[in-house]
């Protein structure tokens, strides 16, 4: 931007310098030509500024691009890790319930037996 406005500046400038140049001279047609080739050079200057300042910006713009869909993978990979993580807990958790209800039947079931055997060792122990 300060770029800008100091080409802007210097490109007024010596517009003015050249304008109050050619004013004061008495042969127009030599000073026009002279104006003109002064005038187009710094023109020239400009633009040429102008296109460099924009390519500059184009390879700014492009890096940050780049970085930005670099760390949306990152992003991207650790939210597959998380879930991938959850999901094996997920599934941990699961095992685990259904293994201790499987104990706790297994339990139920040796209670009622150990209850069998023992009404059946009474009615053995009556006879």
């Amino acid at each position: 931007m300060k770029k800008k406005g100091l080409m802007y500046t210097l490109l007024l400038t010596a517009t003015m310098l050249l304008i109050g140049h050619s004013v004061a001279a008495q042969d127009s047609t030599a000073m026009a030509a002279e104006y003109d080739a002064r005038v187009d050079s710094l023109v020239s200057s400009y633009e040429r500024q102008e296109k460099a300042d924009e390519k500059r910006k184009n390879a700014d713009n492009l890096s940050d691009l780049k970085a930005e869909k670099r760390e949306t993978k990152a992003n991207a990979k650790e939210a597959r890790r998380v879930e991938s993580e959850a999901n094996d807990a997920a599934r941990e958790s699961k095992m685990a319930y259904r293994k201790e209800k499987k104990a706790q039947r297994a339990r139920q079931q040796a209670d009622r037996q150990t209850k069998k055997a023992a009404k059946a060792r009474t009615i053995s122990d009556q006879n």
